[in-house]
């Protein structure tokens, strides 16, 4: 009896737990990637703030392009191991096309900066540094991480990613939602 009430018990835990590094996850959290179809993307998402290299930055500004969003920490281990999918990614795409953004959450700036020079990370990193930024992407559970987002040309969420991913599957997600961008007219 007291091995099934805690098995139980860790049946209870483990959906907090698998939601990678965020702190305080609710239980409703769940990993995956969510696909946002044309028609069902809300506004655009607007996040403006200051870099980790003391630049003012505006999702705004980067309308007519889709924008991979990637909210890590340098404490996260599944932002450690994910992140050469996105250095990756900002090397190879055509920056008139798409643009690689981080989103450094709960982080020590010093810490953020050593993290991002050792992943070799030149895209620019917007500074959150209690996790406000985050905590407003509608879908994205507060202090979730990893967790990315891909906006579509008009700057609204086309695909949430909850936890960690991987290359192959980032670029699937990218290319559907800038094939989905070209087709659609708005470009």
């Amino acid at each position: 009896m007291t091995r099934v009430l805690a098995s139980a018990a860790l049946l209870l835990l483990i959906p907090g737990l698998v939601v990678g590094c965020g702190r305080e996850q609710p239980a409703s959290a769940m990993i995956g990637t969510e696909e946002i179809g044309v028609d069902d993307r809300g506004e655009a998402l607007e996040i403006s703030g200051i870099t980790l290299d003391g630049l003012p930055f505006a999702l705004s500004d980067l309308r007519g392009r889709v924008v991979v969003l990637n909210a890590w920490a340098s404490w996260c281990g599944p932002c450690e191991a994910e992140m050469p999918a996105f250095v990756d990614l900002d090397a190879t795409a055509d920056p008139a096309d798409i643009v690689v953004v981080g989103l450094n959450v709960s982080d020590d700036p010093a810490a953020a900066e050593a993290f991002m020079e050792e992943q070799g990370m030149t895209f620019p990193a917007v500074a959150d540094p209690d996790g406000m930024l985050l905590a407003t992407i509608p879908g994205v559970p507060p202090k979730s991480l990893p967790s990315t987002v891909i906006l579509d040309r008009d700057g609204r969420i086309a695909a949430r990613i909850i936890g960690a991913t991987n290359p192959v599957s980032l670029a699937s997600e990218v290319g559907r939602v800038l094939g989905a961008a070209s087709s659609d007219g708005a470009g």
